[in-house]
């Protein structure tokens, strides 16, 4: 957990045909890909670097204090319950569900409603706003230097050019061709807050998905980058990682088939082949893949390519049987819900989806997209969904938390800290035990001592107990209810 990360993302007031297109597609030549060998690059999220020096990862699972070696285990929780395998929600309520999150959060957006989308005039003075936030703070470089005002004028106002975005804008329709970066400005430079803080990337907004359907506003002067809405986020991505589709409808039909598969496990391999001799990619939990059929041995899955020109071109992939998917979402049931959550233990944090990892909203949310369930990608914009069970004050109010959480159905139940979203897995001798994402433990009174956690792990509300913050408890704000 950061200890002060300030949001720059500012929301702007916004309102709330035959498939031969895609044939024809399908049947152009691999020739008109960018390059000679695509699809057999390297798909490293755009803003990361495979090579990038980290301190090490914890070895997990961790087993931390006031929690025993069996809660590590998903089953001591699934088995505490009177009935786990009751569907919460069936799929046309969930349906219902994320309509009312879209209508209630107004960053959760559906790109394909007609009237939702900003105009230019907005997408304009978001973008103005943003470079000049950003520009006027003090940051550093990965090296620990100071960042000079001048980089901003000179390499990054030239490439940004908000002054043409017209009124009325052209959108170009796009899918994200692997898991990509979405950033606050048009360059993977990182910029840190604190020095030695390569961890925070004040310019990285989220991670968006393989498949993730975009309208394309702005393109930056040297063509490397757009600005895009997504469905939960809006920033600039690099043009490379996106493939523009022939019309809105023609994505919408893509992106919205009803014969899909969900990625369930932490990440699952998308092959050549269909004995999976090599890998193509490995999209993460959440992800939806285009079903085109099913073999014997594996399912042949649709793939977004970009060509050269920057138009798409489908083409068919596959995914073994025996692969952690779903042919489509997963019952919205406690148990899964818990079991999808321990897929994820020792899973690595990582701020804004950086370094393939999640962190505490990052994590909430891919478990509940692979259930179906439309979660914004902010912490507090989670909080705000389903049902409020509580509101406190930090420190205060305890007798009042306690009443409420002894209630609380775990699994479907968040806890919100100021920066920080933590799933409730339920109660054992007095204790509050939660499954989340977490950068580090706070050990000290009077200095800002930490212990490096950095992933997925279980424990009870003590933990940070000991810091002159107050635990995790003393320090929950929220708790809301998804059922």
């Amino acid at each position: 957990m950061k200890k002060v990360i300030i949001s720059i993302l500012v929301v702007l007031s916004i309102f709330v045909t035959s498939s031969s297109w895609a044939q024809e597609l399908q049947s152009k030549s691999a020739a008109g890909l960018a390059a000679s060998n695509a699809g057999r690059e390297n798909f490293y999220p755009s803003g990361t670097s495979p090579d990038a020096k980290l301190p090490a990862l914890p070895k997990g699972p961790l087993l931390l204090s006031g929690t025993a070696s069996e809660q590590l285990s998903p089953d001591y929780w699934i088995n505490r319950l009177p009935n786990p395998d009751r569907i919460l929600k069936t799929p046309e309520q969930l349906k219902f569900f994320n309509k009312e999150i879209r209508m209630m959060i107004h960053e959760r957006v559906d790109i394909f409603q007609a009237g939702v989308l900003p105009s230019g005039t907005q997408i304009r003075n978001q973008i103005k706003l943003e470079y000049e936030t950003i520009s006027k703070r003090k940051l550093f470089n990965v090296n620990d230097q100071y960042i000079p005002k001048d980089v901003f004028p000179t390499q990054i106002k030239p490439l940004v050019q908000w002054e043409q975005v017209p009124s009325t804008m052209t959108i170009k329709w796009g899918a994200a061709t692997r898991a990509t970066s979405v950033r606050a400005l048009p360059t993977t430079m990182k910029m840190l807050e604190e020095k030695g803080d390569i961890e925070f990337d004040q310019l990285q907004f989220t991670l968006i998905k393989l498949w993730t359907p975009v309208a394309v506003f702005h393109t930056s002067t040297d063509g490397k980058w757009y600005y895009v809405q997504a469905p939960y986020v809006r920033g600039w991505v690099r043009a490379r990682d996106i493939a523009i589709f022939p019309s809105r409808k023609a994505l919408q039909e893509k992106a919205g088939s009803d014969s899909f598969l969900a990625v369930t496990g932490e990440s699952v391999p998308v092959c050549f082949d269909p004995n999976c001799q090599e890998v193509f990619q490995s999209p993460s939990m959440g992800t939806i893949l285009p079903l085109v059929r099913k073999t014997e041995a594996a399912y042949v899955v649709e793939m977004p390519l970009r060509a050269s020109s920057g138009k798409v071109i489908l083409k068919n992939y596959y995914v073994q049987t025996s692969s952690d998917v779903s042919k489509g979402f997963l019952s919205f049931t406690q148990r899964n819900i818990i079991r999808q959550a321990f897929k994820l233990l020792s899973a690595r944090y990582g701020w804004g989806g950086m370094y393939y990892g999640r962190d505490c909203s990052g994590f909430t949310h891919d478990v509940f997209l692979s259930l179906g369930v439309d979660l914004p990608r902010d912490s507090d914009q989670q909080a705000m969904s389903g049902t409020q069970l509580g509101h406190f004050e930090p420190h205060e109010d305890a007798d009042t938390k306690t009443a409420v959480l002894m209630e609380a159905a775990p699994g479907v139940t968040f806890l919100k800290m100021p920066l920080h979203m933590m799933l409730y897995l339920g109660e054992v001798d007095g204790r509050f035990y939660v499954i989340h994402s977490t950068w580090a433990e706070r050990i000290s009174m009077d200095s800002d001592e930490k212990n490096r956690i950095n992933q997925v792990v279980v424990s009870d509300l003590s933990l940070n107990g000991r810091s002159y913050l107050g635990s995790l408890f003393d320090r929950t704000i929220s708790i809301n209810e998804l059922d």
